[in-house]
């Protein structure tokens, strides 16, 4: 077995043997229930200062809530986010760096470790990334098609007082945003008129820093999310509904997050993926106890927890043990501040280390920019005006982003070609971000981040080997 296959191996092994052979009964007997959304960024709720009556489901939970507040996401790309909510692993430690990449098998993921604790595992997903496609089938009794939401609902009402697992994914508020006339009353838009759709295409656009979103083109935008943000909230009601007639809510664990949030310009972009923005990373995060539980969580909330932490908390609530590398639970302390990461941008590598207020961003090349990258993503959509971008191309688009990716491959990811670009922000109370000229914090995060960034990881390898060692190993 590779090294790297071993590693990973080794953790899950000795999780399942844990698991099994425990001599204590575990602590949690009833359900747990873990519902993801994708795109909320924490400032749209009402309940984290946003604006009110938007969410008004949420809120409600996070007030009673046994921890809520802000996290921290381990990407801004959807798949390497959602792949460290399900293993606890930070996305150098999966490999699942990229939008199109899947889980790997010899991932220990989160229904997995449950089933080994005697958990019947459920899953419900309105996103084919995050299905049997994606790799997410591993670990689950069953994994099926959220569609409106009618046969997750019937399973949480159905939900019984036996150990039982269900994880449903709400796609929203991601684009295609719409308008939906009954969240009118929820929603200040002015006198913008508003479409009855905006889609990804038309916000693809301004992908691209060189094409900045215009102002007015931002406020329908915000406009158009936020009334996907009320529906995503009514979605979760109707699940939270469905759950407390089950007569189980008092035994039930539940947590509520999202994969990541969205960009409306802030950094000079929209959508995710494009940076590690705060828009981009800090996401609401909410987790109710059983009641009578007898751990309790300790981190206060005030402060800001990595969101791959649920991994640890669910298993240890369920009597299980966590490996060292994986993200600690919520149930101890964890100083020392949040690390994200986002590879293979234009010619860049891009990694984040929330520490309270303060943000310190590491940008490593391994590559030149390419002048054609955002057309070359845009063309790759194969939606609307793919079609007008490919035509402007002076090479296909498979080749200019061919060529990123030979030389992501070739280049160590922290180290890159060269000295890292570090930038220091700290994280305004009203929301934002700004620059902070502090030379010696600067430097004190960045001795912290690369710590973190290489705990449990032997070595620092260009792409192309780690990938070798990963897809090219035996079968466990």
């Amino acid at each position: 077995m590779r090294q790297a296959l071993r590693r990973i191996l080794g953790l899950s092994l000795l999780v399942s043997c844990l698991a099994s052979c425990r001599g204590s009964a575990p602590p949690q007997e009833g359900p747990i229930i873990l519902i993801t959304f994708d795109s909320l960024r924490a400032d749209v709720v009402g309940g984290l200062g946003g604006e009110r009556g938007l969410t008004p489901n949420l809120d409600a939970l996070m007030r009673q809530a046994s921890w809520a507040g802000r996290a921290v996401a381990p990407s801004s790309w959807g798949s390497p986010a959602m792949a460290s909510l399900f293993t606890g692993l930070r996305p150098w430690q999966h490999q699942v760096l990229q939008e199109e990449s899947r889980l790997a098998p010899a991932l220990f993921t989160l229904p997995e470790a449950l089933q080994a604790l005697g958990y019947e595992t459920s899953g419900f997903t309105g996103e084919a990334a995050y299905s049997k496609q994606g790799g997410y089938e591993q670990g689950f009794d069953r994994l099926e098609e959220l569609a409106k939401g009618a046969a997750a609902a019937k399973r949480l009402e159905r939900i019984g007082g036996r150990r039982r697992f269900v994880w449903i994914h709400i796609p929203e508020p991601q684009a295609p945003y719409f308008h939906r006339p009954r969240f009118d009353d929820r929603i200040d838009t002015g006198r913008l008129e508003l479409p009855e759709r905006v889609l990804p295409n038309q916000l693809a656009l301004y992908f691209d820093p060189a094409n900045p979103l215009p102002p007015a083109r931002r406020r329908l935008f915000w406009a158009m999310y936020r009334f996907n943000v009320a529906w995503a909230d009514d979605r979760l009601g109707r699940l939270i509904q469905a759950l407390r007639s089950s007569g189980e809510w008092d035994r039930t664990l539940l947590v509520v997050t999202s994969t990541h949030g969205e960009e409306f310009g802030e950094k000079g972009q929209i959508l995710n993926g494009g940076n590690l923005g705060r828009q981009l990373l800090e996401v609401p995060f909410a987790i109710k106890l059983p009641l009578g539980f007898r751990r309790k969580i300790a981190e206060p909330k005030e402060g800001r927890i990595a969101s791959a932490r649920l991994w640890a908390t669910l298993v240890e609530a369920a009597g299980g043990e966590v490996p060292p590398a994986v993200a600690p639970s919520l149930f101890r302390r964890a100083p020392g501040g949040v690390l994200s990461e986002l590879y293979l941008a234009n010619g860049t590598n891009q990694f984040s280390l929330v520490d309270g207020d303060d943000q310190l961003l590491w940008e490593s090349r391994f590559a030149p920019p390419q002048p054609e990258y955002y057309l070359a993503r845009l063309a790759m959509m194969n939606r609307g005006n793919a079609r007008l971008a490919r035509a402007e191309l002076p090479v296909p688009p498979e080749e200019i982003l061919g060529r990123l990716r030979a030389a992501f491959a070739a280049a160590p990811p922290l180290d890159g070609d060269g000295p890292p670009r570090l930038t220091l922000e700290r994280w305004g109370a009203e929301g934002g971000s700004q620059p902070l000229a502090d030379p010696r914090r600067a430097a004190e995060l960045a001795h912290r981040l690369a710590r973190t960034w290489n705990s449990f990881i032997p070595a620092e390898r260009p792409p192309g080997e780690e990938a070798r060692e990963w897809y090219t190993a035996e079968s466990p």
